[in-house]
């Protein structure tokens, strides 16, 4: 597998990006190409997306609730399947 990714930080205060990735799959000979975006909307809290050529959105909601303490709840929906079932996800990391 070999993948290239890219960011660009659309201000000077990086609150704003958007990336794109390129990934070719030899052993399936497949490629996916992944755009995406992430925004601050203050300073503890991060939403991000993104969307790939199989269907595939994701959104994340990441928010700092003490110092390096994040709370981060995330989901994945394939649009090209809609009768799956959306995943969900929530997640707590704790730095002392």
């Amino acid at each position: 597998m070999i993948k290239a990714s890219f960011i660009h930080h659309l201000d000077k205060s990086k609150k704003t990006a958007t990336v794109g990735e390129i990934t070719r799959r030899f052993s399936l000979n497949e490629n996916t190409f992944t755009v995406g975006g992430s925004y601050a909307v203050d300073s503890l809290t991060v939403v991000k997306g993104k969307l790939n050529n199989h269907g595939k959105r994701g959104a994340v909601l990441e928010h700092e609730i003490l110092l390096k303490s994040l709370v981060t709840i995330s989901s994945e929906l394939e649009t090209n399947a809609l009768d799956k079932t959306p995943k969900f996800g929530l997640a707590l990391a704790l730095k002392p």
